[in-house]
């Protein structure tokens, strides 16, 4: 796995390369200061936005002069943590060369009186220098002070000086608080350990020192302490964020705790601390001489320590996994044969060195950069041993491709990094073959370049190549920018090693400060020493527990046990049953001893097969109390129980009775017992079941086997109670004859006959016979009754004896629209009617001719009927003309058909309008003899018909 932190270090330059000459400025030249000729721009690097070359007096072309005292001051216009730098000599691809007798001085401040960085010629410092104003220069200025001899100049020197931001430097520290509460536990502060038990909790702080934090006493630069990220890794998997985290080990083992704290603008430091979670000792070798005794007795248990002795506890081992090596970001600035290093710190190797090249598996960065072509990459051991990992810089497949997707603008915003790792066994070859070959992505952050595929390639220089180095110590990335063109970001690097190199490689175990046995009154001897003495003084299992506590404050303790054989185990007081007994569950040491005897009564005991079997069989010739010992050989220790050979239950006899209630009496047993029964109905048990002499109740009549089960014996005895039933009769029946044979009558011992009804019965052979003949004289409904001669108990049915049915019907003639009812009724009530029209009443109601016929069915018989019904046209007319002459022809006022109207009334008027002549009920009988001839009229109001009519208004002509 490769583990990265990212760790970004925030430098921003505003060194801008271009392709146009740079300035010259010579150490003679004014200061760049406020008071000289400004100071220097750091946003348009003076007024043509390009780096300044800084030459001595001589210019580029001539050597300084004799006798010279001159100094220079550059200062940044940015006043927030803007720093100068200066790059100068041949490693930086400059010129240097001053001679022995000559000094350039450098301060770290606006004046020479600042602090001296350094005095340099070119036998002090051969291939020349690089400085940047420090963190303790709030100016940000560097001052350059030259002093020349007369004896003999050199051609000086020429510099790059730039004007940048650089990231500002802050420590990471933790602390660690043992379940959140008292003081930093950590040993030595910061990177050692926190030592606690399994259980415990540690609050893990985290503390950023930010010395130039803008809201410090040294307020120089950006705002970190505010705007900073705490991230927090353990080795146990778990990781989390923010300053303050709890952690929870979860096994005795030791853990890493990995603090990286980032700013801002991604510029990361890391801590390591270690915890120990303190281990359980071993008491294994803790001795108890005789773990098994008898009471009264004593044993030997060895173990413990002392000033002079240490028996029975032994220290046990845990260990660390030492793992990944990572280091943060660190910014690349446009270079001109500038070098920048990051580092990464291994330790927890204990002298161990790299002994083949494998040792190493792989070294991954996570890089962007604009030009790949003006780098070299090296690895440097701890004991300086360097190897080139990528030599590009000067090949002649260098191109323009970048590393990462890199930001070529010439801005200082990183661009994208991406992972290249160099490991033996890689399948791609250098970075310059590969390079060469092609193996390229496209840029996104910059459209049109090309990316050298991340991935793994073959280093430059072998890794054996560092066979001997320590492990243990820093190891440094050393980056080589050799040409003043672009910048870029190593965001992340680090090793991986051969787990096989590592592992377990930390070890620890706590040390006992305080230990002893608790004391215990058993204890009779050497409670201060390495062996105990102890003399239990009950039976059972005695328990010594020995304590310790290790220098990390745990306690831990181991019981010994002691145990002190108990007297034989039997079983408990008992009853038996039928005279036998099976003995169960004895024991005792070795399970060796003897049974015996004794009783209360004349009783014997016999074993089988004997007396020494653990559990035997035991029998007695009489019933009653015994008591049974054990002796065990071992202790002669003996243990008894009590067993009861109990008789069995007595409970009454059959028995017959008439009423549904009953007292069972005479019930015996030895320690209770329980009633249940089985019979045609519910039984109860009052007051209940468990009473030795219950009172009974059932609700229904027969006959009940009633048991009695005894607790101790589970033995049952039955009894039969009769409760005589009710006599059983016929059921109800109809007979359409006046004869009836009972049948299924029974009773218990027998019984009588009587009977109520219409007539007479008379039972043939007598009437003391269960299933008789019987005769009535009457027909009727009879009620028969049977009483039982046992206990007078009555049964009753019924018998009909029904009359038979008969229909009579009319023919009928009635008025068209009216209608008339027909009726069939029978006065026998069980008949039923079903007429040719459907009805089942006992009569209908018709309005239409046609013929009617019904049938009715009586319980022995049926019979039918028909009636013909005609209608007739019972319209009212009127006749005209009356001539009350006699001869038969009109003689009265007449009125066809209202003879269907009984009730009719009749006025009749002259031609004036006089009432001559009214009847409440005319029968068609006016003949007008007292009347004059002429036209008369009349009002004719039918009624009483069976049907309904108008009245009738008209004239009529009267004619003598």
């Amino acid at each position: 796995m490769r583990l990265f932190f990212l760790f970004l270090l925030f430098s921003i330059s505003y060194s801008i390369t271009a392709q146009n000459p740079n300035p010259t400025v010579l150490i003679t030249d004014n200061d760049f200061t406020s008071s000289g000729q400004g100071e220097c721009n750091c946003i348009t690097q003076f007024s043509d936005g390009i780096d300044p070359h800084f030459y001595d007096s001589g210019n580029d072309f001539g050597n300084y002069s004799d006798n010279e005292n001159v100094e220079i001051v550059f200062c940044p216009s940015l006043t927030t943590g803007t720093k100068m730098s200066v790059s100068l000599g041949t490693a930086s691809g400059f010129d240097w060369d001053v001679d022995g007798s000559d000094t350039l001085y450098v301060y770290d401040g606006p004046d020479s009186n600042s602090p001296l960085l350094g005095a340099h010629n070119s036998v002090t410092h051969p291939t020349g220098f690089n400085y940047q104003a420090s963190w303790n220069n709030p100016s940000g200025c560097l001052t350059f002070k030259f002093v020349s001899d007369g004896a003999v100049n050199a051609g000086g020197w020429s510099a790059n000086v730039t004007c940048n931001n650089p990231m500002q430097p802050f420590s990471a520290h933790m602390q660690a608080y043992r379940n959140g509460i008292g003081v930093d536990i950590l040993n030595p502060s910061d990177t050692g350990y926190a030592d606690i038990c399994l259980g415990d909790s540690l609050l893990f702080v985290g503390v950023g020192d930010f010395l130039y934090d803008s809201t410090s006493t040294n307020p120089y630069g950006y705002n970190q302490s505010n705007n900073s990220i705490y991230e927090w890794d353990f080795t146990d998997g778990t990781s989390a964020t923010g300053d303050s985290v709890w952690f929870y080990p979860p096994a005795q083992n030791g853990y890493l705790a990995i603090l990286k704290i980032i700013d801002p603008y991604l510029q990361s430091k890391s801590i390591l601390s270690k915890v120990r979670v303190s281990t359980i000792p071993s008491f294994s070798g803790i001795i108890n001489t005789r773990d098994s005794i008898c009471l009264g007795d004593s044993t030997i248990i060895i173990g413990g320590i002392t000033a002079t002795d240490t028996v029975g506890v032994d220290l046990t081992e845990s260990s660390f996994q030492i793992g990944g090596v990572v280091t943060g970001q660190t910014f690349l600035p446009d270079g001109g044969g500038s070098s920048y290093t990051t580092s990464v710190s291994i330790n927890g190797f204990s002298g161990q060195t790299i002994n083949v090249g494998t040792d190493i598996q792989e070294v991954c960065m996570n890089i962007e950069h604009s030009y790949i072509g003006d780098l070299d990459i090296q690895l440097t051991c701890p004991n300086g041993t360097t190897i080139m990992l990528a030599d590009i810089f000067g090949s002649s497949s260098s191109g323009s491709t970048f590393l990462g997707d890199a930001n070529s603008s010439g801005s200082t915003v990183p661009g994208i990094g991406m992972d290249y790792c160099f490991t033996i066994g890689a399948t791609w070859g250098t970075m310059v073959a590969e390079n060469s070959a092609g193996n390229h992505i496209p840029s996104t952050v910059t459209p049109g370049y090309n990316i050298l595929a991340p991935g793994d390639f073959q280093p430059e220089e072998n890794f054996s190549n560092l066979i001997g180095c320590p492990i243990d110590g820093d190891w440094t990335i050393t980056i080589t920018d050799n040409i003043l063109q672009d910048n870029g970001y190593i965001f992340e690097w680090g090793i991986t090693l051969d787990p096989d190199i590592n592992p377990n490689n930390e070890f620890y175990s706590p040390v006992i400060v305080s230990e002893g046995w608790v004391n215990d009154p058993s204890i009779i001897s050497g409670q201060n020493d390495t062996a105990i003495v102890v003399q239990p003084l009950t039976t059972g299992v005695h328990y010594y527990t020995y304590e310790v506590v290790d220098n990390f404050g745990c306690s831990y303790d181991t019981t010994v046990s002691v145990y002190v054989l108990p007297k034989p185990s039997v079983m408990t007081d008992t009853i038996a049953c039928n005279n036998q007994f099976q003995i169960s569950g004895t024991s005792s040491y070795q399970n060796s001893g003897v049974w015996s005897w004794n009783t209360n009564g004349s009783g014997n005991v016999t074993f089988s097969p004997n007396n020494i079997t653990l559990n035997p069989t035991i029998s007695v010739d009489v019933v009653g109390d015994y008591i049974l010992t054990y002796t065990d050989n071992q202790c002669n220790q003996d243990s008894s129980f009590n067993i009861t050979f109990a008789p069995s239950p007595v409970i009454q006899t059959d028995e017959t009775i008439c009423v549904q209630d009953y007292q069972i009496t005479g019930t015996s047993s030895y320690d209770g017992g329980q009633w249940t029964y089985n019979g045609p109905g519910t039984m109860t048990f009052l007051p209940n079941d468990t009473t030795s002499n219950p009172e009974i109740n059932v609700d229904a009549e027969g006959i009940y086997t009633i048991t009695y089960t005894d607790n101790q014996c589970n033995i049952s005895n039955s009894f039969e109670l009769n409760v005589v039933q009710t006599p059983t009769v016929p059921s109800n029946d109809t007979s359409c004859v006046n004869q009836f044979q009972f049948v299924g009558t029974s009773s218990y011992i027998g019984g009588t006959w009587t009977y109520s009804g219409p007539g007479n019965v008379t039972f043939t052979p007598n009437n003391t016979t269960e299933s008789p003949l019987i005769e009535v004289d009457t027909k009727g409904l009879y009620t028969f009754t049977f009483t039982d001669n046992q206990c007078a108990k009555d049964s009753t049915f019924e018998v009909y004896f029904p009359e038979y049915v008969s229909v009579n019907l009319s023919d009928l003639t009635f008025c068209i629209g009216s209608e008339e009812t027909i009726s069939a009724y029978s006065s026998v009530a069980e008949a039923t009617y079903l007429w040719n029209t459907g009805s089942t009443s006992s009569s209908i109601i018709v309005q239409d001719s046609g013929l009617y016929y019904v049938k009715v069915t009586g319980l022995c018989n049926p019979d039918s009927d028909s009636s013909t019904v005609k209608l007739e046209d019972c319209t009212l007319s009127l006749t005209n003309v009356v001539t009350p002459n006699g001869d038969g022809f009109n003689d009265f006022l007449v009125f066809p058909n209202l003879n269907y109207y009984l009730e009719s009334s009749l006025v009749i008027f002259n031609r004036w309008g006089k009432k001559i002549y009214e009847a409440s009920n005319y029968k068609n009988d006016w003949d007008g003899r007292n009347q004059a001839n002429g036209t008369y009229f009349y009002i004719l109001t039918p009624s009483g018909g069976q049907v309904e009519a108008e009245l009738i208004k008209g004239t009529f002509t009267l004619l003598k």
